[in-house]
């Protein structure tokens, strides 16, 4: 009896124990920053990994982790971990930097069709705020609007009243313009899909069947959208219209 009694005592603890010796993530970042600074950059992707295995991810993880695997010359993992790192914080220069730094080691490169300027106008509007800047714009100017019409009710002054409505009917307007836009784009981002090429090669094919008709080759570093699967394999396509299929184990999700 006694002995059961201590097994499961032993039982108890060795979780507690467990959680004791883990590692924090700002222990493994320290350690992982130490280790890049000193050029053990495997060392450092280790420590990384940890972190994010904890559940933990951030900017600076997928950040540092590029920097890694550019250092390692794996041009597919750094971008991977670049885009990572741009799909959390879009607006961080010294990400958007590196990921061009990296785009100039990967060998594929795609020719964009010319555009009606209107068309890259509307993109460029489009991609001018962030999901979460967007969202923050679009509250204020709701909350401006409303402010303006309760002024308004209470403003005797005609001049002023007109003034008050003139304002109102602008925010308004441009409070459902970006609330669109926000929609469009949140839309976008919930359905759109891609991953980068992390093989050296691959040959997309014009079927998920390996005995399909090869379409072209992709290499390592290229980013791609995902637009279907089957099992193991998934469409692919490039901005250029070229579409394919190759196997997932081909890439890396972002």
């Amino acid at each position: 009896m006694k002995k059961l009694v201590y097994i499961f005592t032993l039982l108890l603890l060795i979780p507690g124990y467990s959680l004791l010796r883990a590692q924090s993530p700002e222990t493994l970042f320290q350690q992982a920053n130490g280790a890049y600074q000193n050029q053990q950059f495997n060392q450092a992707v280790n420590f990384y990994k940890q972190i994010l295995s904890q559940g933990y991810e951030s900017r600076a993880v997928y950040y540092n982790l590029g920097n890694c695997y550019y250092r390692l010359k794996q041009v597919g993992l750094a971008v991977l971990y670049y885009e990572k790192a741009l799909k959390l914080d879009p607006d961080d220069p010294d990400v958007k930097y590196n990921l061009e730094l990296a785009g100039l080691k990967v060998v594929d490169r795609v020719d964009l069709p010319p555009r009606f300027f209107l068309f890259d106008w509307w993109d460029s509007l489009r991609n001018y705020f962030s999901l979460y800047q967007l969202c923050r714009l679009v509250a204020s100017l709701f909350i401006l609007t409303a402010v303006l019409l309760v002024i308004w009710l209470f403003i005797k002054r005609d001049r002023v009243r007109r003034w008050l409505v003139t304002f109102s009917v602008i925010a308004g307007l441009l409070t459902v313009f970006w609330a669109y836009i926000l929609y469009i784009d949140g839309k976008a981002v919930m359905n759109h899909r891609s991953a980068v090429i992390l093989v050296p090669n691959v040959t997309v094919l014009s079927a998920p069947d390996e005995k399909s008709t090869d379409v072209f080759i992709l290499h390592e570093g290229i980013k791609v959208s995902l637009d279907e699967q089957r099992q193991e394999w998934v469409k692919i396509s490039l901005p250029d219209g070229k579409s394919g299929w190759i196997k997932t184990e081909s890439l890396g999700m972002i």
